[in-house]
């Protein structure tokens, strides 16, 4: 596959000068209009909490009524555990849940119990602290230092914006 070639547009560094102040100049006005975008966001999230608020409130209070008015008739549900209804189900269902004291509590017994297969680890490499390993720990580890020139294009905003306000 032949690799493709670019030609700059730039012929001089009066030329890479005017590109990082144009580099410049564009994360201003993104930076504008990311905060343009915020603050909409910010009403339109008002607006709906505000619109949606009454909603919420009246579907819980509908929620609780439905609650109050099946455990007055739980016998009902001893044999046939749902009730079909033309606009939805009531139903009993039984559920199991592990209520947990205090998680470090439980952990530490798990471990003492020897039960640490129902412990989650979350566990994976760390990079930034294998960066100080030599190559041979590395290569052990299924891992190796990769080196490389990266260039860094920075355009100073504090002389863009004094130039841009002047």
């Amino acid at each position: 596959m032949a690799r493709r070639i670019t030609v700059s547009e730039y012929h001089n560094w009066n030329d890479v000068d005017g590109g990082l102040r144009r580099m410049g100049e564009i994360d201003m006005e993104i930076t504008r209009l990311e905060g343009d975008l915020t603050l909409r966001v910010n009403r339109l999230r008002a607006d709906y909490d505000r619109r949606a608020e009454g909603l919420k409130t009246a579907r819980r209070t509908i929620e609780a009524n439905i609650e109050s008015f099946a455990e007055e008739r739980k016998g009902e549900f001893a044999k046939i555990r749902s009730k079909e209804l033309t606009f939805g189900v009531v139903a009993y269902r039984v559920v199991h849940r592990v209520v947990i004291k205090s998680k470090k509590a439980t952990v530490a017994a798990l471990e003492t119990l020897g039960l640490s297969a129902y412990l989650r680890v979350a566990k994976e490499p760390d990079k930034e602290a294998m960066k100080a390993l030599d190559a041979g720990t590395l290569a052990k580890a299924g891992a190796s230092l990769k080196t490389a020139d990266q260039l860094t294009i920075e355009p100073n905003m504090e002389r863009i914006t004094d130039k841009t306000s002047a």
